[in-house]
């Protein structure tokens, strides 16, 4: 059953449930009134029974109906892309809401496939006026193609099992050498749990060889503990004898009966040893990372203390410029040593860098700094270099950008151009330094040794009209 709509009539000059019932059924007004009203609550019944709600009444001739209201669910999306209201539902189509129009009697799940192609649960509720006459009837709509694929899928799964029983009995009647070229240990047995067939690797694994009277869970003591028979599929990972076993179980079947068990068995002690030993070594670089850290964060401290005996504000300055080259990189090994990875997210790194700045700079004045642009992931010796860079451009557009100056704005915008990454940083300031003080510059000599020969990249800047714009592109990778 398909539940199809077709247009009828001049849909498009109806507009409300009474001109809709007017129009193509024989209601009387107190019946339109009743179902006005239910229509008024359908949202509320489209939210608690979550399934996409109609109401349908009897046209004046024929066993068909129009549909006058309609609701969705607000918490999921609708079934339907375009609205059906002022559309018929005939009766082909629609055989249970024809049916209750016709009996007055209810269909409840019915399953129906819409006309886009979806795979719904229909229940159909006849409404009935004070005299006990059928006016119409409410249809609820729930898609379950979801559940359908659930279904279709175990439907595989049982077909595919009765194959693979088949199968793997035949290569047992055979002697087949295929199961002895699988890493696993294979044993199929049967539904008391005795051995019918083990391959060589199976056969390795039982102490004193084969024994078909014995269980296999009396002769591998490890598989008492798990309930594999209970399970159409289970796996799941044991100590036995200081190895590591991954044991994976499938039920086999044939006529929709069980017949047995497929085991397979596999020592994966040496994957876990590699995982246990990656492990590790995160943690110990995540504990490098803290530790330089730290040690980057004392060398700071210990400027600051040397910072304040300067005797003069220029000396105070060089110091604060190195103290930022120190905090910055700082900051890329804090995220390292949180994350335990050696890659950065650089847009996070440079609104650490760029706060820091801002806060430390010139307390005098009001600097606001925005950051834009999506999440890139660099390496770590690319995100410190980057870092450097970043430092000494926001770090210039801080100290001399906004000279006799109390507000200030910078941007900093990081973009994906395919297999390269660009950084542009702007400030509404006085513009750029002359040529002869740029090369002087020990900061924009930094940037343009980092950008060109660490990140393999380049390096310009230039005034605008609101101040200066300066940027940086490179490869992500080399080459």
């Amino acid at each position: 059953m398909r539940r199809f709509f077709a247009k009828k009539g001049k849909k498009a000059a109806v507009t409300s449930i009474e001109e809709l019932c007017k129009e193509h059924t024989s209601l009387m007004d107190e019946d339109i009134r009743q179902i006005c009203d239910l229509s008024r609550k359908l949202r509320m019944i489209a939210d608690l029974s979550q399934a996409h709600v109609f109401i349908d009444c009897p046209v004046k001739n024929g066993p068909h109906a129009v549909v006058v209201a309609e609701a969705s669910p607000s918490t999921g999306s609708s079934l339907y892309r375009k609205s059906v209201v002022g559309q018929w539902a005939y009766e082909m189509y629609e055989p249970a809401v024809a049916r209750t129009h016709q009996t007055g009697e209810p269909t409840v799940r019915n399953r129906a496939i819409t006309q886009e192609g979806k795979t719904v649960k229909q229940s159909v509720v006849p409404v009935k006026n004070d005299r006990g006459e059928i006016i119409g009837s409410l249809i609820m709509e729930q898609d379950i193609s979801l559940q359908l694929r659930h279904e279709n899928q175990l439907r595989a799964l049982s077909h595919t099992t009765e194959q693979l029983s088949q199968t793997l009995m035949g290569m047992a009647e055979q002697g087949s050498l295929i199961p002895d070229l699988i890493q696993e240990a294979l044993f199929l047995v049967d539904r008391e749990g005795r051995i019918d067939y083990a391959n060589t690797q199976a056969l390795n694994l039982l102490a004193g060889g084969e024994s078909q009277d014995i269980p296999v869970d009396d002769q591998l003591e490890f598989l008492r503990d798990l309930d594999y028979q209970s399970h159409e599929v289970h796996y799941e990972e044991v100590r036995w004898r200081k190895k590591t076993l991954g044991v994976k179980s499938i039920s086999l079947r044939k006529e929709n009966r069980r017949i047995g068990t497929l085991l397979m068995i596999r020592d994966v002690t040496e994957l876990r040893e590699k995982e246990r030993q990656l492990m590790v070594k995160s943690t110990v670089i995540k504990e490098i990372h803290h530790r330089v850290k730290n040690n980057l964060q004392m060398i700071a401290s210990l400027l600051r203390l040397q910072m304040r005996r300067a005797p003069s504000k220029e000396v105070k300055s060089i110091f604060q410029e190195s103290l930022n080259r120190i905090l910055s990189i700082a900051s890329v090994h804090e995220i390292f040593s949180s994350t335990g990875l050696d890659e950065v997210e650089i847009l996070d790194m440079m609104k650490k860098i760029g706060s820091m700045l801002v806060v430390n700079g010139r307390p005098d004045k009001e600097i606001e700094i925005a950051f834009t642009g999506k999440p890139i992931i660099l390496p770590s010796d690319k995100a410190v270099s980057l870092a450097l860079v970043v430092n000494e451009l926001i770090q210039n557009s801080v100290e001399h950008a906004f000279v006799d100056r109390k507000y200030g704005r910078i941007g900093v915008h990081i973009e994906s151009l395919g297999y390269e990454v660009r950084v542009r940083i702007w400030d509404d300031g006085y513009g750029l330094p002359s040529k002869r003080n740029e090369e002087a510059s020990l900061g924009l000599q930094i940037v343009r040794t980092l950008a060109e020969q660490d990140l393999s990249g380049s390096f310009s800047a230039f005034p605008t009209p609101e101040g200066t714009e300066a940027i940086v592109q490179f490869p992500l990778e080399e080459g």
